[in-house]
């Protein structure tokens, strides 16, 4: 099984954790970390563009002039799209951008990244890892364990409050482990893993 050391908020080593090897050692797979991100990526839109057609264009329906011996070119109508204030041809309507995964490969994604993180050395499992909601408390944890400064996630067992101190350091994300996004876990250089988060993870990803 995979290893990883366990550390205090302070940053004392106080032990270590076995790891499931089909979460923690895995191979990462670029074209399934691709789809999987698209489809957040796509799945987070509203879809909801959108302009006047000519016929939904206010306007009079009569024909500007008559159709000959004016010398101006043919025109029916003032809501055509070559007319200013006209309608709009072929432009954006309001539609769905969702793209569906399936589970096994989202599972796939998420397996292969902390994988990764694991084998680099910048993934670390916190012991105890609880705040008050203040920001200086995320903020010495990540100093005390030298992470400063560096794009980091949290994955929490769901505490608001760590997310709340989290919030307002930038680069910081805390986030649940059992909702995580992998575009997230994609951007972070570090994962810092709460212990108590651990089986929550692992009935995501398993």
């Amino acid at each position: 099984m995979a290893e990883a050391r366990v550390y205090t908020m302070t940053g004392e080593e106080v032990g270590a954790v076995k790891l499931p090897d089909e979460v923690f050692a895995m191979g990462v797979s670029t074209h399934v970390l691709w789809e999987v991100v698209r489809a957040e990526q796509a799945n987070r839109r509203q879809g909801n563009a959108c302009v006047l057609t000519r016929a939904e264009v206010r306007g009079s329906g009569r024909k500007p002039w008559r159709q000959k011996h004016t010398g101006h070119a043919r025109a029916g109508s003032f809501k055509s799209p070559i007319w200013r204030s006209g309608g709009v041809a072929h432009g954006p309507r309001p539609r769905s951008y969702a793209k569906k995964i399936n589970r096994k490969v989202r599972r796939k994604a998420i397996a292969g990244i902390l994988s990764e993180r694991l084998s680099e050395g910048n993934l670390r499992v916190i012991r105890d890892l609880s705040v008050q909601g203040k920001t200086r408390e995320v903020r010495e944890m990540l100093g005390g364990n030298g992470l400063t400064g560096r794009k980091t996630v949290i994955l929490t067992d769901g505490n608001v409050l760590v997310a709340r101190a989290a919030g307002n350091i930038p680069g910081v994300f805390a986030v649940s482990a059992g909702s995580v996004p992998v575009t997230t876990l994609v951007n972070s250089e570090v994962v810092v893993i709460a212990e108590n988060a651990l089986e929550q993870l692992k009935a995501r990803v398993m």
